[in-house]
């Protein structure tokens, strides 16, 4: 099994959906550029806030590399698909804070 697998069998949306809502206050206060960048780049809004919350401007850098915790791809390659997209989105919550 893959970790993109795992990880969509682990998606839970109500979990993703109360985790992205402890970001609200600080959402507010991110650069607006990038959040521009990251609608341009079709990156969910959901996972946007999250990102560039936890990581500020890196997050840009971060979706591009390969991740070993998603079996060697990039954020970004999740980003294809719905499911790739929930797969990430279980993989955010599961990264250390």
């Amino acid at each position: 099994m893959s970790m993109k697998e795992i990880y969509i069998e682990e998606f839970k949306q109500d979990n993703w959906d109360a985790f992205v809502q402890l970001f609200d206050e600080l959402y507010a206060q991110v650069d607006p550029k990038w959040i521009e960048r990251a609608r341009v780049r079709k990156i969910p809004a959901d996972v946007s806030q999250v990102l560039l919350c936890e990581m500020g401007e890196y997050a840009f850098k971060w979706l591009e590399k390969n991740i070993p915790a998603l079996g060697d791809q990039s954020p970004v390659s999740y980003l294809e698909t719905e499911e790739g997209t929930n797969a990430l989105r279980a993989a955010i919550l599961r990264m250390p804070r």
